[in-house]
């Protein structure tokens, strides 16, 4: 299997998982907590994250079980880390059997799903991912950029949750322009809504995240 065919289907997997399950982690305080919190189906504490190659379980943290591994293998760094492209690359070869070059990521940014930068004292484990380049960069130019001003972004929690943002990104979804942005978020709407929410919840969960973003601007 191609690697564009295995980030495909992970950022599928992971948004379904999403639409089942909304509690889904992007963030942890450290490791020891992962294996029961990655997989909130089971509630399996036999399940624990392990050290991914050479790397230091203070750093990367290795998330599986049996299975297909788009749904049942996660790869997690701590915030701060500065060889986060490296683990995913590390992740995939391990898992996958699949080799990773330069030239095979040419277009894609390995993300943090939940933003770094709001991690306090960049200590919490963050789960990353392989996310369209272009789509990821238009999200950070202006609703992270919103997100991220301290008077509506400002967090202090070691735990955070999968949201709208996040599975938008996956799933290849540019941002509307803003607030203001009618189309903008209609599209945006009308995506969810045709990928395992109603209309209704759609239209809630992408209001929900502009107020969030936008509220104090």
């Amino acid at each position: 299997m191609s690697l564009h065919a295995i980030i495909r289907n992970r950022q599928r997997a992971l948004y379904n998982a999403w639409v089942r399950q909304p509690m889904m982690q992007m963030q942890v305080e450290h490791p020891g907590v992962l294996g029961r919190l990655v997989f909130l189906d089971s509630y399996d504490d036999s399940i624990q994250a392990r050290q991914l190659g050479r790397s230091s379980l203070t750093n990367v943290a290795l998330v599986q079980r049996p299975g297909n591994p788009d749904e049942n293998a996660s790869v997690w760094v701590r915030a701060g880390y500065s060889g986060y492209r490296q683990a995913w690359v590390n992740f995939i070869e391990e898992v996958y059997g699949t080799r990773v070059s330069s030239s095979d990521l040419a277009g894609y940014n390995i993300d943090h799903l939940f933003n770094r930068a709001r991690s306090p004292a960049q200590a919490g484990f963050v789960r990353i991912e392989a996310i369209d380049g272009a789509i990821n960069q238009a999200w950070g130019r202006n609703f992270e950029r919103a997100v991220s001003d301290t008077k509506s972004g400002g967090n202090d929690r070691l735990r955070n949750t999968m949201s709208w943002v996040i599975a938008a990104k996956l799933m290849n979804q540019p941002p509307p322009r803003g607030p203001n942005d009618v189309q903008g978020i209609a599209d945006l709407v009308r995506f969810f809504s045709r990928n395992g929410f109603s209309a209704a919840e759609a239209q809630r969960g992408v209001d929900g995240m502009f107020e969030h973003a936008y509220r104090f601007r």
